[in-house]
């Protein structure tokens, strides 16, 4: 019986049997014709190497799966529309503080400290079925688990407007909202729609809104505005208790500068006249504000002989108020704020006496009382993630020399959590409207007691 070769022999033998030129023609490709000496057949025989499989239109396939590949996409303009961007016709949002504060009186008894946990949360809801209609409602939930009055919870309206345009030309806004006008921090008599904050140096703004009929008529042309302005309320006196009035606005841009007329109208009092103007010099901000009164919300005294009558208007009277106000940075991440303010009201009173009777009449108005006010301020921000700030103010009634001191400094926790501290001291001459000692001969009044500080610690979360 013949001997078999090894399989690996025979395929070798079959291959170099093979035709070169055979198998070219039954591929239909030209025959190849192999070299004849042993050296270059050796290379002849050597596979094919392929640098790059698409360079090559006879590339075998892969036996593995190719990777995917990257989509080739136009980088020329579309021309197709872009999808405009869906409008949220709907928007719900709001804000929680609280705050943690302290209150020290002087009284005939000693020292005495009282606790306060204000909170407040406001909630919103915003409705934009179109560029042309929206409508607005903020709530305003108030509670104080230790003050008398406050430990009910209250709940007030801030806002409930409702606004439309007529072709994007004249914009009307129906129901309460919110109005300020002028451009002084502390002192605004030109804002006659609005009763003057209370408390100005604190992180919000108590008042609530005014129920209005507003008409807007801008001119982009000249950078100007028109306001009119129809308002209603109950706040009449006993016999007639509706009370209608109306205010007339106009803001136009004088170059650099800001101008505002203001004309403001209510049933049962004087007409109010008001002017305002802004205006920027390098790094620093002017404002003034100028208004001619002939009346007030509160009733205006006297001293005389006989003790205490009501003083009579005699001719219209000016309130003005001005500040400059500048920013500067302090090295690479310091920032720093200043602003000298003043305000002069011919409504005032330098005899300090009046300062009892008006407590116990119940026209005592805080930061209105004297003729004539100052106020410094100044405040260093630091340019980080946290946004750490600090500053300091002084409010001075020059009329009786008495000041009021304030300490507050702020960190941004997160991106909506800021937590805000505070230290407020009246210092100066004592009986002076801000260390307030009522006087027994002029008037007695429920408390004799005078504040020595108000301390606090309020965290504010925007939602």
């Amino acid at each position: 019986m013949p001997r078999l070769l090894p399989l690996p022999v025979a395929v070798a033998l079959l291959i170099l049997c093979t035709d070169p030129a055979t198998a070219a023609q039954g591929q239909g490709e030209e025959p190849v014709t192999p070299p004849a000496s042993a050296s270059a057949l050796d290379e002849w025989m050597q596979p094919a190497t392929i640098e790059n499989p698409s360079e090559s239109p006879s590339a075998p396939e892969q036996a593995t799966p190719a990777p995917a590949q990257v989509p080739i996409v136009d980088t020329g303009p579309s021309r197709a529309p872009k999808p405009e961007r869906e409008r949220d016709l709907l928007t719900l949002g709001g804000l929680y503080y609280q705050r943690a504060e302290f209150l020290g009186f002087q009284g005939l008894d000693g020292q005495t400290m009282q606790p306060v946990l204000p909170s407040l949360a406001d909630i919103f809801m915003d409705v934009q079925p179109s560029d042309e209609l929206r409508g607005f409602v903020r709530g305003r939930l108030l509670y104080d688990a230790l003050d008398p009055v406050l430990s009910t919870p209250q709940v007030t309206l801030d806002q409930f407007w409702f606004r439309f345009s007529l072709g994007r030309s004249v914009f009307f806004t129906i129901g309460r909202q919110q109005l300020r006008w002028g451009s002084s921090k502390v002192w605004n008599p030109t804002d006659f729609l609005q009763e003057p904050n209370p408390r100005p140096l604190d992180v919000l703004d108590l008042r609530t809104g005014i129920d209005m009929l507003k008409v807007n008529i801008p001119w982009e042309a000249t950078a100007s505005n028109l306001w009119l302005i129809a308002t209603a309320d109950l706040k009449g006196p006993a016999t007639q208790r509706l009370r209608y009035g109306g205010a007339v606005r106009a803001e136009m841009a004088l170059g650099p500068s800001e101008l505002s007329l203001t004309a403001a109208f209510q049933q049962g009092r004087r007409p109010r006249y008001g002017l305002g103007w802004s205006v920027g010099v390098g790094p620093l901000d002017f404002n003034t504000e100028l208004a001619l009164v002939r009346d007030s919300l509160t009733r205006g005294w006297r001293r005389t002989a006989e003790g205490f009558s009501e003083r009579p208007y005699e001719g219209p009277k000016l309130l003005a108020s001005g500040g400059v106000e500048g920013t500067f940075r302090l090295g690479d991440v310091y920032r720093a704020n200043v602003r000298l303010e003043g305000f002069y009201n011919a409504l005032g009173y330098e005899d300090r006496a009046l300062l009892t009777w008006v407590h116990s009449t119940g026209d005592y108005r805080s930061l209105f009382f004297g003729r004539a006010y100052a106020m410094a301020q100044v405040r260093v921000d630091r340019r980080s993630i946290a946004e750490p700030s600090a500053g300091i103010t002084v409010i001075s009634n020059l009329s009786d020399r008495s000041f009021l001191g304030r300490l507050d400094a702020g960190l941004g926790v997160l991106r909506d959590v800021n937590v805000q501290a505070y230290l407020e001291m009246p210092f100066g001459e004592r009986g002076g409207e801000f260390l307030f000692e009522p006087d027994a001969t002029v008037a007695e009044l429920p408390s004799s007691s005078h504040l020595l500080f108000r301390a606090g610690l309020g965290v504010t979360i925007r939602m």
